[in-house]
């Protein structure tokens, strides 16, 4: 069940991730060869279905890569106290959560968060932000740095468009 549930008697904390309720399409570009000299990009597609738990204070969504056989989920946690997000990713291959990125909406309406992980052996920071967003369209983009935030890569774009009710 696709929603943006809502507790009778629970404050609804934020609004945060609200505008990602619903059902998808997602382009997906992304670099072949992250952290190389290589700027070789492929597109492959997938499905997206994303609610809200706790009067918005918890965003899931899943989604379905069909051409690749797998999907993946991001489960986003705000924190009230700080008034930010935790976000994880698991993908179905490995069943294992990612390293979380933590950030914040910023005041022209793009949210970003990052945080340490490895990539190919190489520990990097990852970036998420999403920005560009409508009542029918997002864009989230994933990047890399190695060299702690002075630089960034930019190596996933996901252009999601939401599939009519």
């Amino acid at each position: 069940m696709i929603r943006a549930q809502e507790l009778p008697g629970l404050r609804k904390r934020t609004a945060g991730f609200d505008f990602l309720v619903g059902n998808w399409t997602v382009e997906n570009l992304r670099l072949r060869e992250p952290l190389s000299e290589r700027e070789e990009w492929y597109t492959t597609h997938a499905t997206a279905s994303a609610s809200t738990m706790h009067n918005g204070a918890i965003s899931i969504d899943e989604m379905w890569f069909a051409e690749l056989g797998f999907a993946g989920s991001s489960i986003r946690v705000h924190d009230a106290q700080a008034d930010d997000w935790t976000i994880y990713w698991v993908n179905s291959n490995t069943g294992h959560l990612q390293p979380p990125v933590r950030g914040r909406w910023e005041d022209d309406g793009v949210f970003v968060a990052d945080g340490p992980d490895t990539f190919a052996g190489r520990d990097i920071i990852a970036r998420y932000r999403w920005h560009s967003i409508t009542p029918t369209s997002a864009t989230w983009e994933q990047a890399f740095s190695t060299d702690g935030r002075a630089t960034w890569q930019t190596n996933w774009v996901m252009n999601w468009t939401r599939i009519a009710e």
